[in-house]
């Protein structure tokens, strides 16, 4: 699932810091072939300066609820 909020901040000027993001995770999914079953397992995560302020948001309005 893409950033909204970070994407929304990227198109005001003064909220572009929002937007930075940084993904890792592999690159090239790891295939395991069995010849009759084949599973490929892949793991990316994209975490933005918008996401880290929501989930510490969430985290703080968790614990006061």
């Amino acid at each position: 699932m893409e950033d909204y909020f970070g994407e929304l901040a990227s198109r005001v000027d003064w909220l572009w810091w929002l937007s930075y993001s940084q993904s890792f995770g592999l690159e090239n999914p790891i295939v395991l072939d069995l010849s009759v079953l084949k599973i490929t397992f892949a793991l990316m995560f994209k975490i933005s300066i918008s996401s880290i302020i929501g989930m510490v948001l969430a985290i703080f309005i968790y614990k006061k609820i």
